[in-house]
């Protein structure tokens, strides 16, 4: 820019002194193009999230939220987020829950970091049939309660849910890891960041493959979808029988890949009703994948040998 302006200074300066010699009026040199304005825009950032258009999401929601529940009455909460974003979308009213059988993925990730002897089988049960027993073993062979809570809290913190405190004995009043309440955000967070995390490549291949009592919500992918998915269901809380029905999913297009949490309260209490709202609702998501932000993982760090 230096050389430009000199140059320019010294043809003006020139055609000034051919004026004053000749006395003839000289015109104003023509001005410089906007050479900034000529370059064409940069191409997207690989690995960033795709900006959503503008697409009026809360409205679609509502409109189908009131359709749902005026068949199945009750309540529901879902949340989006791109992987590798931490920005969630959140629809409705549901913000946190009790986490049931969904908490059964990061306590199979947290045993595939130790090795757990026999492992596989009882986290193809664990996570594909949602069996409990097989749940319990997982989290007994993690040690101690106290070394169990670590040893999942720290998956979740590896997922990016900062929040999520693990319920069990220990707690005051005493409690179990299934009541532990996992906010709708929370979840979707770590749901969305799941693939980044090590330990997680079985624990997903499993969720991608669960059994018909887990084959509602996303878990029926789309033309162009992948998903994997985790179900969890049980009382709201310990004062009443009614069910609080809940997915995590990590779910993948061509454009990248977001977490999901879908939560559905009906009046009814029943797992039949709140089954049936969250594949609507996942129907929903699915629809909208296009008008919603996607990312993928961030590149592994290499290892310093």
């Amino acid at each position: 820019m230096l050389r430009v302006g000199r140059a320019v200074g010294t043809v003006c300066a020139a055609v000034a002194i051919t004026a004053a010699g000749t006395g003839v009026a000289q015109a104003a040199p023509p001005p410089l193009p906007n050479v900034l304005l000529q370059l064409p825009a940069l191409p997207p950032i690989p690995g960033l999230p795709t900006p959503a258009p503008g697409v009026d999401l809360q409205k679609s929601f509502s409109q189908l939220s009131k359709k749902i529940t005026k068949t199945i009455p009750g309540r529901l909460g879902v949340a989006v987020v791109a992987t590798g974003s931490g920005e969630p979308l959140f629809f409705g009213t549901v913000k946190s829950a009790r986490a049931w059988s969904t908490l059964k993925a990061p306590v199979a990730v947290a045993a595939e970091r130790r090795h757990v002897t026999n492992l596989g089988a009882m986290e193809n049960k664990a996570i594909r049939d949602s069996d409990n027993a097989s749940a319990e073993q997982i989290w007994d062979s993690l040690g101690s309660t106290q070394q169990a809570i670590d040893a999942v809290s720290a998956v979740l913190r590896d997922g990016g849910d900062a929040r999520t405190q693990i319920a069990s004995e220990l707690s005051k009043p005493a409690s179990y890891p299934g009541a532990t309440q996992w906010a709708t955000t929370d979840q979707a967070i770590f749901g969305a960041n799941l693939a980044c995390v090590a330990g997680s490549d079985p624990v997903l291949r499993n969720m991608s493959r669960v059994g018909p009592n887990q084959r509602w919500g996303v878990a029926k992918g789309k033309k162009g979808v992948r998903t994997a998915v985790k179900g969890g269901w049980g009382p709201v809380s310990d004062a009443t029988g009614k069910y609080v029905v809940r997915q995590l999913a990590n779910v993948t297009t061509d454009r990248g890949t977001v977490g999901v949490s879908l939560v559905a309260i009906p009046n009814s209490g029943t797992f039949a009703d709140g089954t049936a709202m969250l594949t609507r609702v996942g129907d929903w998501v699915q629809k909208n994948l296009k008008n919603m932000p996607a990312g993928q993982c961030p590149p592994a760090v290499p290892v310093v040998q």
